[in-house]
This record gives C-alpha cells, sequence and structure tokens, in this order.
C-alpha cells in the first residue's frame, strides 16, 4: 500500500462563511494501491465531482514513531562543581 494527497478540483461549496466547513478544503490522504485506486476512492467520496476531476500525488508522511526511553538514564540530577 501507497499513500497519495488528494485534492478536489471543483469549486468548493462551503455555504456561508459563519458555517463553512474548512475540513473540506484539506486534501485527502489516502492508502491506496496505486493512484488510480486513489482515484475510485475520492470518485465514491465525491459523485457530484467526478466531472471536475481530482489530483493525486504520491505522499509520504511525516509519521513519528514514540520510542519509549528510561527516565533513570536521561534525567541524571547535575554534578556539583569543586569549588
Amino acid at each position: 500500500m501507497h499513500e497519495f494527497r488528494c485534492t478536489r478540483n471543483a469549486m468548493y461549496d462551503d455555504g456561508d462563511q459563519e458555517n463553512a466547513d474548512l475540513s473540506v478544503r484539506q486534501g485527502h490522504y489516502i492508502m491506496a494501491q496505486d493512484e488510480e485506486a486513489a482515484l475510485e476512492q475520492m470518485r465514491s467520496l465525491y459523485p457530484k465531482e467526478v466531472e471536475a476531476g481530482f489530483t493525486v500525488h504520491p505522499w509520504k508522511s511525516f509519521r513519528v514513531e514514540v520510542v519509549p526511553m528510561d527516565r533513570k538514564e536521561w534525567c541524571k540530577p547535575k554534578q556539583e562543581q569543586p569549588s
């Protein structure tokens, strides 16, 4: 599986400014076998926008893996300096 960033080419219908849903303006990060499979997912999410189309770009996340650490090893008290 590969990750793709997909965006919508159609004009966004946010409604009025007060009730605008900003999430529709964000890219969609889709896990798929290839670009065509990612496009197919976008087509199923937004069937009314198929004619306007979508853009699909390969994407590599900046996901960070959290590794537990030994607090005793890294949080040692300062050693006193000789006077």
